[in-house]
């Protein structure tokens, strides 16, 4: 009873010392809407609506975490319980092809300086593409002079088996439903996820993925829960 008592005065207590606050999120003077505020306290979570307006319960000590796409992410204290004005920053993006030449590593800030060698402000998206779908040259398969080389007719032939998904396209997807929302609220920034989902991919089973071009439900399960696992072993190291 003593115990269910203090249990009870707690959540009581808890319930009354925390607040809704009122903000709004601008860009240079503009509303934003659809940005995710995040309580990194509480972990609750809610979205800025059409005007920019949200609406979120906190305590006074807390940390509000702002991400939306395309912007700069922000992470602010709480002072006090009047209305907050955030101003965020778009990031300044240019599309360039550059030749990848280096495996990953999975340091983030080191891998995305490999796309940025001489030049700045590269998109990794493309960049990566150019690296994974590029094919090897007629000379270089060849054959060298004296080399055997298995007739083409004859035997059993088995049929050439192409996959309906390269791993770019399934950057592409897993960025298209996952959202990027999803990764930069596990602490990534903007320009950090496909350095981070090539890396990552590196470690998991996509063989079936790949091969039929499709995630179910449960591999949507499996690539979050890998990604979470693997984004933790990068922070702890």
């Amino acid at each position: 009873m003593k115990i269910f008592l203090f249990s009870f005065f707690l959540l009581i207590s808890q319930q009354l010392s925390s607040q809704q606050i009122k903000g709004k999120i601008v860009s240079d003077s503009v509303n934003v809407n659809q940005v995710l505020i995040i309580n990194i306290n509480s972990q609750e979570k809610t979205y800025s609506d059409f005007d920019g307006g949200f609406i979120i319960n906190a305590n006074i000590g807390d940390e509000l975490r702002i991400v939306k796409e395309g912007y700069e992410r922000k992470i602010l204290t709480v002072r006090n319980y009047n209305e907050l004005l955030i101003n965020i920053n778009k990031i300044a993006i240019e599309i360039e092809e550059v030749e990848v030449q280096q495996k990953l590593s999975g340091n983030l800030g080191k891998d995305s300086k490999l796309f940025n060698e001489n030049k700045k402000k590269v998109t990794l998206n493309n960049d990566l593409k150019v690296y994974f779908k590029t094919k090897s040259s007629g000379e270089l398969m060849k054959p060298k002079p004296g080399e055997f080389v298995q007739p083409v007719s004859g035997g059993i032939g088995f049929g050439k088996i192409d996959n309906k998904w390269t791993v770019p396209d399934l950057v592409d997807w897993i960025r298209e439903n996952l959202t990027d929302d999803y990764f930069m609220s596990l602490g990534l920034d903007f320009q950090e996820i496909n350095s981070f989902l090539f890396y990552s991919l590196q470690n998991y089973n996509t063989k079936n993925i790949l091969k039929y071009g499709y995630c179910n439900n449960e591999d949507v399960g499996n690539l979050k829960l890998h990604f979470e696992t693997s984004y933790k072993k990068l922070k702890d190291k």
